[in-house]
């Protein structure tokens, strides 16, 4: 339902922004304007849009799809709440959208190439959108705030407990927000009740706000941004290796279209990544240092001598070629946002391994999830523990051309 004149005239109040026409009477300056001059207003809208997100080239990736990197600036603790609106625009758009990251301020989002790129284009604005009407809210809480008959309320608080709660009323009121504009239209919302106060109504009063400022954000891109986006695109050209795949920021891209790649010849090798790793980019074949690690890859090396590819199994990123750049992470299978088997599977899929011998040189959760993606590999370091799997990667490699060849 509309918000009521009584709330337009307290957030008009509270920002300070009205006009007087020629005949005396007020008038009332549009939600999003930012002035008359409409290249300053250009400029003040993008200098907003740099502080909500920054967005990577696309990355082309196969068969029409293509994947996009995020990154939420800390901007006063609001860039992970500005991840999880974008995730969930995300999933308007019909993308997929991964954390990257421990702190949530970064997110990998994944589809067809055009929707992707029609998503970039209109995330900053849908942002905006967003924040323009969490704004409102937020001063129509300090409207509220301000009342004398509220003194005492306020006055307990103290001036840390005040800054707090009026963050918090902010960050409750932008996530429902994000919940109307990003879900279906005509929703049922609740009127705010003047016999409670305003500070105990958060969500009702995004609410509010989101019904009255609903616009269907799948079409909030520029159509010329999209196409720009599409027009400047990587894809670099294949690397003369297995693997024919672009490195970009550490995530898991796939093999690009056109020739087929070269048939992969030995058995896929998976080993697990490591806690201990190089303190800044570098390939996943260099990155992790752990001992489990580099044990394991010394037998994946033996095995793989005449013929194969390894890939390192990560929590975050999946499955990994070695001569793809990593950045140093964080992250553990404990940890949210780790990936699933069916992002694994997917993987397996896009580089054509879903058929491929395998050999997983990997225990526990490793093991488990790779398992899930390859119920027929051989797994010879499973139900062992630490000593004695280390003991079998060492006869593992005195003999390797006899077990890499069993079938």
């Amino acid at each position: 339902m509309p918000i009521t004149e009584f709330h337009r005239r307290t957030a008009l109040r509270a920002e300070g922004r009205t006009l007087r026409r020629t005949d005396g009477t007020r008038a009332r300056r549009p939600l999003h304007d930012t002035g008359w001059n409409l290249e300053r207003a250009a400029g003040a809208r993008c200098a907003r849009y740099a502080r909500y997100v920054t967005v990577d080239r696309l990355q082309l990736r196969a068969r029409g799809r293509a994947a996009v990197r995020l990154d939420f600036p800390y901007a006063a603790g609001r860039g992970p709440q500005r991840a999880e609106a974008a995730a969930a625009t995300a999933a308007r758009f019909g993308l997929d959208a991964r954390r990257l990251d421990r702190s949530g301020r970064a997110l990998r989002v994944t589809g067809p190439a055009e929707d992707v790129a029609r998503y970039a284009a209109a995330l900053p604005r849908v942002l905006d959108h967003a924040e323009q009407l969490a704004s409102w809210a937020a001063r129509m809480y300090g409207e509220c705030a301000r009342r004398p008959q509220h003194a005492g309320h306020f006055e307990v608080l103290g001036a840390g407990g005040r800054r707090s709660a009026a963050a918090y009323f902010r960050a409750a009121a932008f996530r429902r927000i994000v919940e109307l504009l990003t879900g279906p239209p005509d929703p049922v919302v609740p009127e705010v009740d003047p016999a409670l106060p305003l500070w105990e109504q958060a969500r009702t009063l995004g609410g509010v706000l989101g019904e009255y400022g609903w616009v269907e954000i799948r079409d909030a891109y520029d159509p010329a941004a999209a196409l720009q986006l599409l027009d400047t695109a990587e894809r670099a050209e294949a690397p003369a290796a297995h693997w024919p795949v672009t490195a970009a920021h550490g995530e898991q891209l796939a093999l690009f279209d056109g020739t087929a790649s070269p048939a992969i010849t030995g058995p896929v090798v998976v080993i697990p990544c490591s806690g201990p790793k190089l303190d800044h980019t570098a390939p996943a074949g260099k990155l992790y240092t752990g001992k489990t690690h580099t044990h394991a890859r010394r037998t994946a090396d033996a095995l793989t001598a005449h013929g194969g590819t390894i890939l390192v199994l990560s929590a975050l990123h999946g499955f990994l070629p070695l001569d793809q750049d990593v950045e140093p992470y964080d992250h553990t299978w404990k940890d949210a946002g780790s990936i699933t088997v069916e992002e694994l599977r997917a993987q397996a899929a896009e580089l054509e391994l879903t058929g491929a011998d395998v050999i997983l040189l990997t225990s526990g959760r490793y093991t488990r999830r790779a398992a899930a993606v390859w119920p027929q590999a051989r797994t010879p370091l499973a139900h062992l523990g630490i000593g004695v799997q280390r003991g079998r990667l060492t006869a593992l490699r005195t003999r390797p051309d006899d077990y890499a060849n069993v079938s």
